[in-house]
């Protein structure tokens, strides 16, 4: 009986099997693409005007920026000396003597001490908002926008 599907198998096509390549074979395949750069700046660089704007615009926000700095490092110095104020300075025995309503006056440094935490957060704050402007501002002059 014959058929008329051929006894070949395109499975057992040399092509196919391991070290087997025909001739044709080889022109099929296309070459490897080129390797291209890619660079995190885009197409462009900033112009020259461009980066003396960006100069100009970093000299008059010096002294916004140590400014801003020196408040955060403040208000986190205050609040650690708020903290331990107790163990700094001791406060004196006379100086704990009952008022006229019959109450103890507290120290100072009693007082201090229950603001420290808002201090040291307020001035962690101030610094990482100030570390947030500074690094977006490197990145647009970087990427020149």
């Amino acid at each position: 009986m014959t058929s008329r599907q051929s006894d070949f198998d395109p499975r057992y096509d040399p092509a196919y099997q391991r070290g087997g390549i025909e001739a044709g074979f080889e022109q099929i395949v296309e070459a490897p693409p080129q390797v291209v750069e890619i660079s995190d700046t885009g197409g462009q660089q900033p112009q020259a005007g461009a980066r003396q704007a960006w100069a100009s615009l970093e000299q008059r926000q010096r002294r916004y920026r140590i400014a801003a700095w020196t408040l955060a490092a403040g208000l986190l110095v205050l609040g650690l000396f708020g903290l331990f104020a107790d163990m700094i300075i001791p406060p004196d025995p006379s100086y704990l003597q009952p008022n006229n309503y019959g109450y103890v006056v507290e120290p100072w440094t009693q007082r201090l001490r229950w603001a420290a935490p808002n201090l040291i957060m307020l001035g962690a704050l101030a610094s990482v908002v100030q570390l947030y402007l500074e690094q977006s501002q490197i990145f647009r002059l970087r990427t020149g926008r």
